[in-house]
């Protein structure tokens, strides 16, 4: 029983956080008309921060890709399905994980 409490809980908050910030980001850059922070002339900054519209790509990927992580835990765990909510929560560290990637290419 509380294996499954700190498994949802996972799932629903590594997956809402990022979803989250990464729709934040995109909404404030795309309709609030925030400055994104971009380093073009920078070697150590990630491939994504040369232009503004690869930028605004990465982050409206990454927002579905969370979202979609998200909803699905939340209708998993509604629905009680311990095994949909596990794979959820495998799928928002593998998400995690690729954002640690793509942010290490340069």
């Amino acid at each position: 029983m509380m294996n499954r409490f700190f498994i949802a809980a996972a799932a629903v908050l590594s997956s809402g956080i990022f979803a989250y910030s990464y729709w934040k980001e995109w909404l404030g850059i795309k309709w609030k008309n925030q400055t994104p922070n971009l380093f073009p002339e920078e070697e150590i900054a990630p491939y994504f921060h040369k232009s503004e519209e690869i930028y605004m790509m990465v982050l409206i990927i990454f927002a579905m890709i969370f979202s979609l992580i998200f909803i699905g835990a939340v209708v998993s765990i509604i629905q009680k399905k311990w095994g949909w909510v596990f794979f959820c929560f495998v799928m928002s560290m593998t998400a995690i994980l690729a954002v640690m990637i793509n942010g290490a290419i340069k």
